[in-house]
């Protein structure tokens, strides 16, 4: 269903009213406090949401629909082709969402940690190291058969990367974080080889 514009922005103002709140350490929020944060009244939130719930996970929703698009492969081709500078892209565009929308990943994956929101994240990570791997043409090359371990484990590590980008307040940048992860991801963290 498509909103018109003014219900559109009444929804944004609930979105940032939410997470204002939350931020500010408040978990047992009211539809009260939320609507008075935003400046709409209680029949405005109503006629958008049933209760708090569905506005968390529309505002979930919101912000794991530009993850998603953020870590979209727009021109696949095998590793072999792709030029270097061309590696990073999606993992960049990843990090710059996260800084964009900084309060509610410090928010939700810091802070007050949810599950539901994390488990989004994951399943997005997951998809995209799925994506890498058929599009690079690099399942033959895998460690083991159980390319769902494997996927597991690099989206578990893409997350955790995540998680430490924030608590160091963003030390790197968007474009180093997107570099070091695909170098760890190709050649593992490792300067030389080992045989």
């Amino acid at each position: 269903m498509k909103l018109d514009p003014r219900q559109a922005k009444s929804k944004e103002k609930l979105h940032s009213a939410y997470l204002s709140l939350m931020k500010d350490g408040n978990v047992q929020l009211t539809i009260q406090q939320i609507c008075k944060e935003a400046g709409l009244t209680r029949p405005t939130f109503y006629k958008l949401y049933n209760d708090i719930n569905e506005l968390r996970r529309d505002l979930f929703n919101h912000l794991l629909l530009q993850l998603k698009e953020a870590l979209t492969i727009q021109s696949p081709k095998p590793l072999k082709e792709m030029p270097k500078e061309e590696m990073p892209r999606n993992l960049f565009l990843l990090f710059e969402h996260i800084q964009n929308n900084r309060i509610a990943y410090e928010t939700f994956l810091i802070h007050q940690p949810d599950a539901l929101f994390i488990q989004g994240i994951l399943d997005i990570l997951k998809r995209y190291v799925e994506e890498g791997i058929h599009y690079a043409e690099t399942r033959q090359y895998l460690l083991s058969e159980n390319e769902e371990l494997i996927i597991s484990y690099i989206a578990g590590a893409y997350l955790e990367s995540i998680r430490w980008w924030i608590t160091t307040n963003y030390k790197c940048t968007p474009n180093e974080m997107a570099a070091t992860l695909i170098e760890l991801s190709i050649n593992g963290p490792y300067i030389k080889r080992f045989n």
